[in-house]
Parts: structure tokens; C-alpha cells; sequence
């Protein structure tokens, strides 16, 4: 226990010295996260694919190592499932967040057929509240104006209906930014031979996303919403959930907050910061971000 208090201390120090976080207490890894400027955006193609994604400092990656399993606590074996989170965004103009997420899974699981009973599936899902103020306590079917789960899933023949949903029993007009083709989302299947499948053993399933985000969303449509500018040293509330159901329904929830909650509770997302280029690019140093998440090991 002294240790870990005197490496949290070490880590606010340090991470202090280029960045200034919120209270971490929503965060699996008790410091926060960190999701880097994209250098160029013309450059990424949605298609979940992590090839355009060689940028992407690896001491920023949040693996399967900084997450916490809000369902079981005790995390399942990477043997079962392994992941690996990039987090991106860009300011102005494209002002967008990006993800790249990979899943080594033992049992890909994509049947079920109701779209947002896809939490009984594998999945992905992005918990935003962007202005990071907290307060959102509604339940969980609550019209998500201030606090959005946006889910995105491996469609198949026979199983999931399409790759992004927002839920939970959001009413139709909800989904506009995905039916507009704002929020892009893709995923890859590998080996190829799964990819037409809803359940597969041994499979690495890749989520590449590209969105705004949105303060509030509103149902009238995007004319009605605020989007949010991004910029650097922001801290949004954001949190990233990977659902994992080898068959039968869901058995573990690996989230970068610490419980379910977070999924419908703005004071319980986790944090990422922002981090401009300039700063990611001179961080990872032997004093770095990268030197912290050793520690806390």
C-alpha cells in the first residue's frame, strides 16, 4: 500500500509537468488516460485496420492490463481475451475523436439479432461526456442528451444488424448521427474465414472508429446539438468498455472505469486527456507517462 501511494504520487508529479487531469477516482488505473492528436487525418481510413495507426506512440496504448472488470472484479486470462486501445482526436476543422481498438478473442461471439441487446454480445462500446461536469444520474434507458453509450459491433448474416448503435432503448430519432454517417465505424475479422461468421474460436477482431462528439446530442438532430471543440489539455469523460460473451450471454465487461455504473452515470466514466503532438511525441522519457505505467504494475 505505501508503494503504490507513493507511485500515485510520483505519477501526478510527473504526469503534472505536461498535462493538468481532474480527480481520478473514476479510473481503473487511478491516474486517467490519454488519446493523442491524430497528425493526419486524411491518412486514416475506418476499415479496422490498425496499418495507418503506425503513428500511434505504443507507451500510450491502454491494454488489458489498465482496465478493470466491472462484472466479475477478477479479470479473465489473456488466453481468453487481450486488448489493446488506441485513442485519437483531431482539432479543428475536422474536430473529430478516433479509435482503434484490437481484440484477440479465444470465442467471437456476434449472434445476437436485437440491436440493443448487443451487450449480450462481444462488443465495443465509447461512453462520452464531454464537458467532463459530471451530474448525468438518469437510468440507464434515459434519453442520452448529456451522456451517450455509443456501441459498435461486428455485423454478420444472421447476427448483428449493424456495426454502431447508440443505446440503451434510445427512441429512433436518436441515431441520426450514425444514419447521417457521421459516426464511421468498422470492424476486421481475422482470420478472413470467421469474418462471415457470428461465432468463431481464435479470432482477432479490430474496431476502428472516426466521430464528433456531442454536448448535448439532442434528438431534434444535429442542428439542435452542440458538437464539442476539441483541444488539447481538455480532459473529457470518456470511458471505453469492451463487452466479452464467448456464448450463452455476457461474461465479463473490461472497462477503463471501475464499475458498470459508468456506463449510464457521468460520475463514474474514466478520464482521457488530450494530448497534442509536441507533447506526446517528447513524453515517453525515462521520467514519461510510458515510465509511470510501469510502475503501477
Amino acid at each position: 500500500m505505501v508503494r503504490k501511494v507513493a507511485v500515485l504520487a510520483l505519477a501526478v508529479l510527473i504526469v503534472g509537468a505536461w498535462v493538468t487531469t481532474a480527480p481520478a477516482y473514476e479510473n481503473c488505473n487511478d491516474l486517467g488516460y490519454f488519446a493523442l492528436q491524430v497528425p493526419s487525418p486524411t491518412a486514416i481510413t475506418v476499415d479496422g485496420e490498425a496499418g495507418d495507426w503506425g503513428w500511434f506512440d505504443p507507451d500510450f496504448i491502454v491494454t488489458t492490463d489498465d482496465m478493470c472488470n466491472t462484472l466479475q472484479g477478477t479479470m479473465p486470462p489473456k488466453s481468453d481475451i487481450d486488448i489493446a486501445i488506441r485513442m485519437g482526436w483531431t482539432p479543428e476543422p475536422d474536430n473529430r475523436l478516433y479509435a482503434m481498438v484490437v481484440v484477440v478473442d479465444d470465442t467471437m461471439n456476434f449472434d445476437e439479432t436485437v440491436m440493443d441487446n448487443g451487450w449480450k454480445d462481444d462488443g465495443l462500446e465509447i461512453i462520452l461526456d464531454p464537458d467532463h461536469a459530471g451530474g448525468w444520474h438518469e437510468a440507464a434507458d434515459a434519453l442520452r442528451t448529456g451522456h451517450q453509450q455509443w456501441t459498435f459491433e461486428h455485423s454478420a448474416p444472421g447476427g448483428y444488424p449493424q456495426t454502431a448503435w447508440l443505446r440503451f432503448n434510445q427512441p429512433p430519432e436518436m441515431q441520426w448521427a450514425i444514419e447521417a454517417g457521421l459516426v464511421e465505424a468498422a470492424t476486421n475479422v481475422e482470420p478472413a474465414s470467421a469474418a462471415g461468421m457470428t461465432i468463431a474460436p481464435d479470432v482477432t477482431v479490430g474496431y476502428e472508429v472516426r466521430m464528433p462528439a456531442w454536448d448535448p446530442y439532442m434528438p431534434e438532430g444535429e442542428a439542435a446539438s452542440t458538437r464539442w471543440i476539441l483541444q488539447a489539455g481538455q480532459t473529457l469523460g470518456m470511458s471505453v468498455i469492451l463487452d466479452e460473451a464467448d456464448a450463452g450471454g455476457r461474461t465479463d465487461q473490461i472497462a477503463t472505469h471501475k464499475l458498470e455504473l459508468g456506463a449510464h452515470d457521468s460520475d463514474m466514466t474514466s478520464e482521457f486527456t488530450l494530448l497534442a503532438i509536441g507533447e506526446y511525441a517528447t513524453a515517453v522519457e525515462s521520467s514519461s507517462w510510458g515510465k509511470v505505467k510501469a510502475l503501477l504494475h
